[in-house]
């Protein structure tokens, strides 16, 4: 019993040092509702210097809206002197207009970290109106950095093998022991007292 409790133990404890540990993802998301109009914006939360970073930017409409369509404009402020738009001032705005189920998908493309920019936090703004209701003012920070980047490829390649091979002695453990004989025996069998002699024999007895 004490080697199972043991076991258990060290796998939670392996489990807590992966939730505690794990690497969080270099990405920044937000959702949100703005005058019947769903939105859900997602961009990377870390650039390197001269890296080209999009923001991708999601538009939808229930089906079940009813009304004529909306207009909705869209723009991103970017820090000046940090980030540039490679396509120009005006690839920083965007209109469109969604009926009842339409949905629609577009990004900020090219914004280049500046080499010149030293290295911290810039803050973004993304800015969206619908019809007639108030303006959605959505700040983020991106991190500039000097340096190559942790390959996102790899890591996505490299973190499951590394926890799978962390699992892997636990594993091994438990197919021993479930190996050993007996190992699928969680109660062991009961030792039966001698059975009582019945009150019929007893009184048949001499």
């Amino acid at each position: 019993m004490r080697g199972r409790s043991g076991s258990a133990a060290l796998f939670f404890l392996a489990l807590a040092i992966q939730v505690f540990f794990t690497p969080r993802a270099m990405a920044f998301e937000k959702t949100g509702l703005l005058d019947g109009i769903e939105y859900r914006f997602i961009c990377t939360d870390v650039a390197q210097l001269k890296e080209k970073i999009n923001v991708l930017v999601i538009l939808s409409r229930p089906a079940g809206a009813g009304g004529a369509k909306k207009a909705i404009r869209v723009s991103l402020g970017i820090p000046i002197g940090a980030f540039k738009p490679m396509a120009g001032p005006e690839s920083l705005e965007a209109g469109f207009e969604l009926g009842p189920g339409d949905t629609e998908r577009f990004a900020f493309r090219d914004l280049l970290a500046l080499e010149t920019a030293e290295p911290g936090s810039c803050t973004f703004e993304l800015r969206i109106s619908a019809g007639e209701g108030g303006e959605e003012v959505l700040p983020f920070e991106v991190a500039t950095v000097r340096g190559p980047l942790p390959p996102r490829g790899l890591l996505s390649i490299l973190y499951p093998t590394i926890v799978a091979l962390l699992f892997l002695p636990f594993f091994v453990f438990f197919l021993l022991r479930l190996g050993e004989s007996g190992g699928w025996r969680t109660v062991k069998d009961a030792e039966l007292a001698e059975p009582e002699e019945a009150w019929w024999e007893q009184e048949e007895s001499p």
